[in-house]
């Protein structure tokens, strides 16, 4: 059995919330007190750095631990952002008609095969006859969700390039794997 080598040697978790604290409270100190600051969480805590450099040493680490946790600390931890992101909040998922879709695969699978580009074929499923009452259906349908008119067309223009490029990759696929 071979021992895999460790390159990037981390700390214990349950020593790394006491060096990510510290980090934090000294955060904005400048270079001088920082290290006073360290030099005294040192001295306080050796108990804990002690189990943490056998812990080290025990998965061969060979370096100098308090270096290694200064420059963590002074380096890394210390310029971390602490501060809890917003998270968006996600769109609700509006799904589109069977019908339509199955409409927009139609018309997608036909341009692909006379190799036309996406704008053009998308101009033509909304301006053509052939499809006037099943988008005029969809966007009918959309109101409910999408107040905007803009954001419905929008929709419906993201679905029918989405159809395409899902066809054309499909193809593509398709076509490698039969050569």
């Amino acid at each position: 059995m071979s021992s895999k080598k460790i390159f990037r040697f981390k700390f214990s978790n349950e020593f790394l919330p006491s060096l990510v604290e510290f980090a934090r409270v000294h955060q904005f100190d400048k270079t001088p007190e920082f290290k006073e600051a360290f030099e005294t969480f040192c001295d306080t805590n050796k108990k804990i750095i002690q189990q943490e450099t056998t812990y080290l040493e025990s998965i061969g680490y060979e370096g100098n631990i308090i270096d290694k946790m200064y420059k963590s600390v002074r380096y890394y931890f210390k310029n971390k952002n602490y501060t809890p992101s917003d998270q968006k909040e996600r769109r609700k998922y509006i799904p589109q008609d069977k019908e339509f879709i199955i409409s927009i695969d139609d018309h997608v699978s036909l341009c692909i095969r006379q190799h036309k580009k996406p704008s053009i074929s998308y101009t033509e499923f909304i301006s053509g006859k052939e499809f006037e009452d099943i988008v005029e259906n969809e966007e009918t349908r959309l109101k409910e969700f999408l107040k905007n008119q803009d954001d419905i067309a929008l929709k419906i223009k993201k679905t029918y390039k989405n159809r395409y490029f899902m066809q054309q990759k499909n193809m593509t696929e398709n076509r490698d794997f039969i050569d």
